[in-house]
């Protein structure tokens, strides 16, 4: 399991998403706009062999469904690289499966919903937290898990009872099947910390 300091989820918001999918142009829009953007990034894997890289992201968008084109965020083409790597780690190294990939994605302060429940808490404790650093322990820090595995039914369900199971809040859940038998997951999640990614990878060693 690897951990990574990245500030933007790959996975868009809702309206970005759609106006992703409504460009019409499909998997080779897509492909080309990413290809674009990583030969102007520079990105020595790219620009070293332009051809060689260009038949690997067809590929990689050929095995995944429609749904995958539709969520990524064009803006952000240094994710399906990552996506490549992970699931080629996972069709590669069979013995490491599942493989979890972790990154910090943005720190907030509390939602509205969830400050209203800790007042209410608090006032029923009769317990009154005045410290400095009060809100800064209210602070929800949200990270990105994604995962590759074996493809098989109800994936989504046991990847989202083992995250919560180890106490993580699940925001977000993408999976995607490919069509030589993998899937790649998206969870976005608040709740992370040393002690679960060590309770995850020995928890998840052959089961998923």
């Amino acid at each position: 399991m690897e951990d990574d300091d990245i500030e933007e989820s790959s996975w868009p918001s809702a309206a970005t998403a759609n106006r992703g999918g409504s460009s019409g142009g499909g998997y080779t829009d897509i492909r080309k706009e990413i290809l674009d953007r990583l030969m102007a990034k520079g990105i020595e894997e790219v620009v070293s062999d332009p051809s060689a890289f260009s038949e690997q992201l067809h590929w990689h968008f050929e095995r995944l469904p429609a749904s995958y084109s539709i969520d990524l965020d064009v803006d952000k083409p240094e994710d399906v690289l990552l996506h490549c790597r992970i699931l080629d780690e996972c069709a590669n190294n069979p013995d490491k499966r599942p493989i979890f990939h972790v990154r910090f994605l943005k720190r907030r302060g509390s939602e509205p919903n969830e400050r209203m429940m800790e007042d209410l808490s608090l006032e029923t404790r009769n317990v009154v937290d005045d410290s400095e650093d009060s809100s800064a322990r209210r602070d929800i820090v949200i990270h990105e898990i994604i995962v590759s595995s074996i493809a098989k039914p109800k994936l989504l369900a046991e990847l989202s009872a083992l995250l919560s199971a180890v106490g993580l809040n699940i925001r977000e859940a993408h999976v995607f099947s490919t069509t030589d038998g993998f899937c790649l997951g998206a969870f976005v999640v608040d709740g992370w910390g040393i002690e679960i990614r060590e309770t995850i990878a020995s928890g998840s060693s052959g089961d998923l």
